[in-house]
């Protein structure tokens, strides 16, 4: 079981130098971002927050340097408008473009990423009363993809977030973001992990007949 698990990770995670953003590789990943929120609704009323949130991402290299993947937002805040104080719990899906501009290989290259959103929130007043908000919209961004190694990459981006909600009647919402997260790049080198998984099951036979 544990050579199994063992031969799982690898044949994700190897992959040949400098292939990051070819056609056929990977992208597993994420980011935290800090947006800062300013809304104005049918009520004619005005609320702010500033957010933090995680989004774990997945994708795959249709060609080079273009990937198509999808994107997982999970969120909670506090939440401060002209009236009261609420909090809430977000979770949205996002399939998303990106498009590195750079040619391979290179260490430093710069991309942009187009996404489209379908969110439900769940909000919830100090009253403890609560309702659900679905939206809708699109989001983009850009920024400098700096490569640690062959398969990681340090990313930082800043953004536009647009969104429509039925909260109350129609919301319009328009969020400047910024943030940083990692990349890791991976695909398949069949003589890389040929080798690896002879020599861990190598391995593994050794540290059996030790427990025997």
């Amino acid at each position: 079981m544990k050579t199994g698990l063992l031969l799982l990770l690898l044949s994700i995670i190897t992959t040949t130098g400098f292939t990051q953003i070819k056609r056929g590789q990977y992208l597993l990943g994420g980011d935290i971002q800090f947006e800062s929120v300013k809304e104005d609704n049918s009520s004619n009323s005005s609320n702010t927050s500033n957010n933090f949130f995680i989004s774990p991402s997945v994708g795959y290299f249709i060609v080079d340097k273009l990937a198509g993947g999808l994107r997982l937002d999970f969120s909670s805040y506090e939440y401060k408008s002209d009236y009261v104080d609420t909090h809430s719990t977000a979770t949205s899906i996002a399939p998303f473009l990106r498009f590195y501009l750079l040619r391979t290989p290179k260490k430093v290259n710069a991309f942009i990423d187009v996404s489209y959103i379908h969110s439900k929130t769940k909000w919830r007043n100090l009253s403890g009363s609560a309702y659900y908000v679905k939206t809708k919209g699109y989001s983009i961004s850009a920024g400098p993809s700096i490569f640690l190694s062959d398969q990681v990459a340090l990313e930082f981006t800043v953004g536009y977030k647009h969104s429509i909600s039925d909260d109350f009647g129609q919301t319009i919402s328009g969020k400047l973001n910024s943030g940083f997260g990692l990349q890791i790049h991976f695909g398949r080198d069949n003589k890389t992990i040929s080798l690896v998984k002879n020599t861990i099951i190598r391995i593994d036979r050794i540290t059996g007949n030790f427990a025997q």
